[in-house]
């Protein structure tokens, strides 16, 4: 269904279940907001040029979100135009998310091209008026524990380019063998050497990396800033963030007693028919557990 085709700019579930008051931005000043993730709308489901930014901004703000994080290049328009775009439409670009391939290298040629590339991303965060970056990591070679340790030797070069520039540098857990951060021990080797670094904690890939994700938040909530909701069936597909078998309850419960304030991707279901139902379904679950 379409979020065009209603008069009223609201999802018919929300309008039906009554709760469309409940995801204003009003009601959530202050405490753990929804964030719109580019990734989540045309992940799996066409061609990242193709997402229309006007109507991405008009259902996002049907569904009650002002602030959005936005993965990637390539959405046929330039960064200028689209922070023009999100600004008419009063919502706030609060992430922009690229990894640096080149960060994870010994190789000191690439990595001094992979700072010139961090910069660049440092470039379009100033541009989209976002005071935060995500670098996504996959893992350069076989060896994890290496890849961790290259990574850290740049971040200690990076990471305090963008603090003086006031833009906070965030990692996620990372699904991926070969990916340097995995579970909260991970950060902490990173943290003790570049403890600017802040941290993008995902539910679903933390627990695929083995580490329970109630107690992986725990050991590193006071560095975690933004958080990724996914969610795995018992049968260990990926699933709509609520109906599966992360332990959100507990896990929401600990950020209220870590004072977690900030903003929440929902991680939907890739090539589903559409993926503001599905962040739609995933709100109704959730609010009642984060208001």
């Amino acid at each position: 269904m379409s979020v065009a085709a209603a008069g009223s700019l609201l999802l018919p579930n929300l309008a039906k279940a009554g709760l469309a008051s409940n995801y204003s931005p009003a009601h959530n000043k202050g405490k753990m907001k929804w964030c719109m993730y580019t990734y989540s709308i045309f992940g799996g489901r066409f061609p990242i040029n193709e997402l229309d930014i006007v109507e991405m901004c008009r259902k996002t703000k049907a569904l009650g979100i002002d602030d959005l994080d936005i993965i990637g290049a390539g959405y046929n328009k330039s960064w200028e135009e689209i922070r023009k775009i999100t600004d008419d439409h009063g919502i706030d670009v609060v992430c922009y998310t690229k990894g640096v391939k080149e960060l994870e290298s010994t190789d000191e040629a690439t990595i001094s091209k992979g700072i010139d590339e961090f910069k660049k991303r440092l470039e379009v965060a100033h541009i989209l008026g976002s005071n935060r970056i995500m670098m996504n990591q996959g893992g350069s070679t076989p060896d994890r524990d290496a890849n961790r340790k290259n990574l850290i030797k740049s971040l200690e070069k990076v990471v305090p380019i963008a603090t003086s520039e006031g833009i906070e540098v965030t990692i996620e857990h990372h699904n991926n063998p070969k990916a340097p951060f995995r579970i909260s021990a991970d950060f902490d080797e990173a943290l003790a050497v570049v403890p600017d670094l802040r941290i993008a904690y995902d539910s679903g890939n933390i627990h695929v990396a083995g580490e329970d994700p109630v107690q992986g938040y725990k050991n590193n909530q006071e560095q975690i800033t933004h958080m990724h909701f996914k969610d795995f069936s018992p049968n260990g597909r990926l699933c709509i963030p609520g109906q599966g078998i992360i332990d959100f309850p507990n896990l929401i419960k600990a950020m209220k007693e870590a004072g977690f304030n900030g903003y929440i991707n929902l991680e939907v279901p890739l090539k589903q028919p559409d993926g503001y139902e599905c962040y739609e379904d995933a709100m109704e679950i959730l609010s009642p557990l984060i208001a």
